[in-house]
């Protein structure tokens, strides 16, 4: 079973701010799951969501 990565752990990995990630989950430009009132994304979900950006965009390549 592949390891989810907490909201802390997305954000630090796309080096972007709380409300960022907050209303990208909840618009579901990046498929995460709600945990009671945590969320978890998956490795290869954040993975597509960053090969979808134009590539000039694009810091981090790879997730894992």
């Amino acid at each position: 079973m592949e390891k989810l990565l907490s909201f802390e752990e997305v954000r630090e990995i796309l080096g972007c701010g709380t409300d960022f990630l907050y209303k990208a989950l909840q618009d579901g430009k990046i498929t995460g799951y709600k945990l009671g009132n945590l969320w978890r994304v998956y490795p290869k979900d954040l993975q597509r969501y960053l090969d979808q950006l134009p590539s000039n965009r694009k810091k981090i390549r790879r997730v894992v």
